[in-house]
């Protein structure tokens, strides 16, 4: 989704966040689209001070997320196809540790990218002064093109992840074995998705009010509103502008 040039400019080699240990014989390793977090801070810190600081930072956190989304989609895409299959298997005929076998792997590499996509994104502005820049002047303009872009990014990668979530918690709540091995770990699969959403809020919260609208006209509104609550993420983003999407019913 991203350019070239973006992708060259932020990838090389994070290192300050690792991601949970994936098992090597089960998983093959994602492509090599890790961010360097080091050349995106000196990038956003030679312009800390001028007025396009917003643009620059949503440009940076595109060039982040952009291809997680791409290293993710097969990841989840695989998730379910296999979750779909046992729903739909005879119980009798059901292997459950064939399935809980199948999907930790995926459910682990799934996490740690996105735990390597926080990281990025919190290591562009370690400081919080170009946090406290941006902020203020994001939620007095208009959104540029840049957090346009950046909003529709998160809300796809939202969307993937909480449909994904939402789908297998649905279909494995009549699998015991299922359920007791991989419900925690479909837990943990939210956790670093709604801890992006707080730290790109953190540096551009007006780039939420534009997220929130996204995911209610894709339908996605009432299952995140839903995650949110039970991560118990819901008081942090209320503070990042979120508070009246948050509040509101969801559309049946």
């Amino acid at each position: 989704m991203s350019t070239k040039a973006a992708q060259r400019d932020l990838t090389n080699d994070l290192t300050n966040v690792p991601p949970e240990p994936i098992n090597p014989e089960k998983v093959a390793a994602p492509r090599n689209e890790k961010v360097s977090a080091d050349a995106a801070k000196e990038d956003i810190k030679s312009d800390g001070d001028s007025g396009e600081d917003a643009a620059k930072i949503a440009k940076k956190m595109s060039g982040i997320i952009d291809p997680a989304i791409d290293r993710l989609k097969p990841i989840l895409q695989t998730i379910t196809e296999h979750v779909d299959k046992a729903n739909n298997t005879k119980k009798e005929d059901l292997d459950e540790e064939k399935l809980v076998d199948q999907l930790k792997p995926l459910i682990q590499q799934a996490t740690g990218i996105l735990q390597e996509t926080h990281g990025a994104i919190k290591a562009l502005d370690p400081g919080g002064k170009v946090g406290r820049n941006a902020q203020h002047k994001a939620a007095d303009s208009e959104a540029s093109p840049e957090e346009q872009h950046l909003a529709r990014g998160l809300a796809e990668l939202t969307g993937d992840v909480t449909k994904t979530i939402q789908n297998a918690k649905d279909k494995i709540k009549d699998m015991p074995t299922a359920q007791k091995n991989l419900g925690p770990l479909l837990d943990l699969l939210g956790d670093p998705l709604f801890q992006i959403i707080s730290a790109v809020g953190l540096l551009l919260n007006g780039v939420l009010s534009l997220l929130g609208n996204l995911l209610d006209a894709l339908g996605l509104g009432g299952i995140v509103r839903n995650i949110l609550g039970g991560l118990g993420l819901a008081k942090v983003l209320e503070g990042l502008g979120l508070g009246k999407w948050l509040k509101q019913p969801d559309s049946k």
